[in-house]
């Protein structure tokens, strides 16, 4: 398993370095931020998004083979529209009530580290986003999520957590996914303010929390980023940050959204054994936050909270910081 885990940090590196990638993300999703230390407790995602490329028809090159390749697939068109790869490392955890507990207690949920690379095509034009990707990845020890939470808390002072020996895995993790953004409106007034409205579907085949979900967000500012999402949490993902740096200059925004999941999968409950699981099939999540960015750097901070994928369970609250560099 171990060999696993460098072989898929390796694979995403390698990726990377093919792709000439132009932008760089950083996100840390973590529920101190919201004053809390429960359930859904930490992420951390490290995405590249390639040099988006046009024309692929005639052009060469990793990103236009790939194009090319998937032009049978809706929204991908190697003649017409934009094309860039994508690679997004992330690792998740999931923690009980008591962190404290170095026992099980099989009325709340377990301890659950998951680690994952994604790979992936986005292809766009100016109203519409489509991607197709695949992940793999680890459940259990070799995830590193362990080592990560405790790090973690020892920089910021919190609860040592006890009860990591009883994690959930081994398992490997595989899926593919699909995601269509289309935006809907963006009207620049007078005063140089801008709205927009978007929304956005996909589906998530996995063996870990497969689903399908589907959501919208308006947002306010000024010169707004050329990204078609700005939930770098949730439905984005690798998404979000292409076309990040498309619009030249100083912007900031203000953003809502809402989305809608269904649950159809998840490894939590099949996999919990002795714990009293069951999941919810719909989850129902609200989301807000703002963003900065100049012509090389972005940062957003967003705060989520949905109600549990676990049936009798609290619902889920978290903040997200995303730091992202155009290189």
């Amino acid at each position: 398993m171990i060999q696993m885990r460098n072989w898929i940090l390796g694979a995403g590196l390698s990726f990377a370095g093919v792709c000439g990638a132009d932008t760089f993300g950083f996100a840390w999703d973590n529920d101190l931020f919201v004053g809390l230390d429960k359930n859904y407790t930490n992420g951390l995602r490290i995405s590249w998004v390639g040099d988006g490329h046009g024309k692929c028809d005639d052009n060469g090159g990793a990103t236009c083979a790939v194009a090319r390749a998937l032009d049978p697939l809706p929204g991908v068109s190697a003649a017409d529209e934009r094309h860039a790869l994508t690679v997004s490392l992330e690792q998740i955890m999931v923690t009980p009530d008591d962190i404290e507990r170095s026992t099980p207690d099989y009325t709340d949920v377990p301890y659950v580290g998951y680690s994952n690379l994604e790979l992936g095509l986005f292809s766009w034009d100016a109203r519409n986003l489509y991607g197709y990707g695949i992940r793999g990845g680890v459940v259990g020890p070799d995830s590193g999520a362990e080592e990560s939470q405790k790090i973690v808390h020892k920089v910021t002072g919190s609860t040592r957590p006890r009860g990591w020996d009883n994690q959930l895995g081994p398992d490997l993790i595989g899926g593919v996914y699909f995601l269509h953004a289309h935006r809907f409106l963006k009207r620049e007034y007078d005063s140089g303010y801008q709205l927009e409205l978007g929304g956005a579907w996909g589906v998530d085949v996995n063996n870990f929390d497969g689903n399908a979900q589907s959501g919208g967000f308006i947002r306010f500012g000024r010169n707004l980023p050329g990204n078609f999402i700005p939930d770098y949490a949730g439905i984005g993902t690798a998404g979000s940050l292409v076309g990040l740096f498309d619009n030249p200059g100083f912007g900031w925004e203000l953003f809502l959204g809402s989305s809608v999941q269904y649950n159809g999968y998840s490894y939590i409950e099949r996999k919990g054994g002795d714990y009293n699981i069951d999941k919810e099939d719909w989850t129902v999540t609200l989301i807000g936050g703002a963003g900065v960015r100049n012509d090389r750097f972005s940062f957003t901070m967003t705060l989520q909270h949905s109600t549990s994928p676990i049936r009798d369970s609290d619902p889920i609250s978290f903040g997200n910081m995303s730091f992202m560099w155009a290189i």
